[in-house]
């Protein structure tokens, strides 16, 4: 009986305000709605919004080589990306395809990463180019000193990234050697490599190999190759040559004597 009571007043309540429950009711359904749909942007942009702070944090990294975000991204690598672009990029010459390609590569056999680790050393040599104009040689390489592991992979890294240079870059010799007082200062002084280091060749190569490299390397530092650089950078480019040559002739002079 007191259940019925109950019921029935429910029921005269539910006829007297119907209009309000509706409204109640409709308001909590958009209300659902709305956190569904809220919900499912949310899911949908956190990839987005972290792939743009992540970028971000590289970029700055790059620019500034600021310590406060190490932690979400690999400096040692980013460095490493961002040097070589600085260095090999700036005759802005030859396929920029083909030397990012080449860089990514070098990049994943010096740090020990995966094949499946392109894209995203792919993605930091793209934000090292787009910001090229801002990055400081200096900076990065000391961060990137900071965390090779010894001197004989500084060597490693710096040998590295000078044959990148002499491939695709060679006029800007002199803008490298600065940064490798700092990556590598003892790398051509008291080194029976050096001359291989100094020319970009492997102490393996060929006669053959040898000449052609420094006749690449002649013609891209003829006096009409560097007529484009101001007077202080032509200077240093023909220092940079007068070094390679005596080098050739020391790698010559040592190829031809194993071979005889």
């Amino acid at each position: 009986m007191r259940l019925r009571q109950v019921r029935d007043q429910l029921y005269s309540w539910i006829r007297q305000h119907y209009i309000m429950l509706g409204l109640f009711l409709i308001g909590l359904c958009g209300g659902l709605f709305t956190a569904g749909i809220g919900l499912l942007l949310g899911i949908l942009l956190e990839p987005l919004v972290q792939q743009f702070l992540y970028e971000k944090a590289v970029t700055r990294y790059l620019i500034m080589a600021d310590p406060h975000f190490t932690a979400e991204i690999r400096p040692g690598i980013t460095a490493f990306c961002g040097l070589a672009v600085y260095c090999a990029f700036s005759e802005q010459k030859g396929d920029p395809e083909i030397i990012q390609k080449d860089i990514v590569q070098h990049a994943l056999d010096l740090f020990y990463f995966s094949p499946s680790d392109g894209p995203q050393v792919e993605l930091l040599c793209r934000l090292a180019l787009e910001h090229q104009q801002q990055l400081n040689g200096d900076l990065l390489a000391e961060s990137l000193l900071a965390r090779l592991k010894d001197i004989a992979a500084a060597t490693k890294t710096a040998q590295v990234l000078k044959e990148l240079v002499i491939r695709y870059a060679p006029k800007e010799l002199w803008r490298l050697e600065s940064l490798l007082q700092i990556l590598a200062p003892g790398m051509e002084r008291g080194n029976e490599n050096a001359p291989w280091q100094i020319l970009g060749v492997s102490p393996e190569a060929s006669v053959q190999e040898i000449k052609k490299t420094f006749r690449r390397l002649a013609l891209q530092f003829h006096p009409d190759s560097l007529a484009s650089l101001n007077e202080a950078q032509r200077k240093k480019a023909e220092e940079s040559f007068i070094r390679i040559r005596q080098a050739y002739r020391e790698v010559l002079s040592q190829r031809l004597g194993d071979e005889s």
